[in-house]
């Protein structure tokens, strides 16, 4: 007989998302800067206090990884593709090693490595985040790369405008390069507001239509508040979901005796989706712990029957598996 976890005592108490934040505080017309600053600001504030408090203790890597996903598929709009979330995954996980990923998993693959890159101290002979992210573009923008960056980190200005402002000037030289432009506003923008690492927002929500007002020098700051204020909006609730699912795994952890166990609960608290065949077995990912390919199929079979991860496919082979 299957028992479901006793969550009660893992479980964050329920969040405090002041509706003026969450609802009112983004008018739908008429708009200005004043009142789209407030509303981007307090949304961003608030998911400030999600990502820190030890209190929610909330899982960031995995909640970094799903909004690098949602990143991934607008973007790919962006570029008249319409893959799903579910294509954008396959096409990432299920690509054997060497071979081409195709548009939608290299997609997926630029926004997890720019938006996992540590601002924190390096070792000597690591390179640094910005050579990270500069080895991320295009060969023909690296060498405007470094000027850009720098224009917008004197920028005198907000958080986001210095993101904005450097999202602007990417777009009018390259406005093609749509992703790799969002993706260095949001690396801006976490620089600014003093985070370890990039969280991909501006992508959730800002329309193409401000993208091409931006490649003819429009200026496109309001837009980017009201973008941000919407995705940080988003990212709130997604933290705190989240929390609660992640709290229920951690809950259950002790009562499971395979070997590897603990290791397997660290990679699902991380990733987006967990291929057992390769990311648990022969060895867990993260770790040098071995997993047969029986073992790793039972383990997920039983997380998922207590109720703390789920399949994500409904198919019979290649399943994936992810906090549920």
């Amino acid at each position: 007989m299957i028992h479901a976890p006793n969550t009660a005592k893992s479980e964050p108490p329920k969040p405090i998302l002041p509706r003026w934040i969450m609802d009112g505080s983004v008018p739908k017309a008429p708009e200005t800067l004043e009142t789209a600053s407030f509303a981007s600001g307090s949304a961003l504030a608030l998911l400030h206090v999600a990502l820190n408090d030890p209190n929610i203790n909330a899982p960031v890597e995995l909640l970094r990884n799903r909004l690098s996903l949602r990143a991934a598929a607008n973007c790919l709009k962006l570029e008249g593709r319409a893959q799903s979330e579910a294509d954008i995954r396959d096409a990432y996980l299920l690509t054997a090693s060497g071979d081409a990923k195709g548009p939608a998993g290299d997609m997926l693959a630029l926004w997890r490595s720019g938006s996992a890159l540590s601002f924190r101290h390096r070792r000597s002979l690591e390179m640094g985040w910005r050579e990270r992210l500069c080895a991320l573009l295009p060969l023909d923008m690296q060498e405007h790369f470094t000027g850009w960056m720098e224009q917008a980190e004197d920028f005198a200005g907000t958080p986001v405008a210095k993101a904005a402002l450097l999202l602007s000037n990417m777009i009018q030289a390259f406005p093609r390069q749509e992703a790799i432009a969002l993706l260095c506003a949001d690396v801006t923008l976490a620089r600014a507001l003093g985070w370890d690492s990039a969280l991909p927002l501006f992508a959730l929500h800002l329309k193409g239509g401000a993208l091409r007002a931006a490649s003819k020098g429009d200026d496109i700051l309001v837009p980017c508040h009201r973008a941000l204020a919407h995705a940080a909006q988003d990212a709130v609730r997604l933290t705190h979901d989240l929390a609660r699912r992640a709290g229920r795994l951690r809950a259950v952890e002790p009562k499971l005796r395979a070997k590897g166990s603990q290791e397997a609960v660290r990679l699902f608290l991380s990733e987006d989706a967990v291929l057992p065949s390769t990311m648990l077995s022969p060895t867990i990912r993260g770790s040098s712990t071995t997993m047969t390919p029986r073992s790793a199929r039972r383990l997920c079979e039983r997380l998922t029957e207590l109720g703390v991860v789920r399949e994500l496919t409904g198919r019979a082979s290649f399943r994936l598996y992810g906090v549920g």
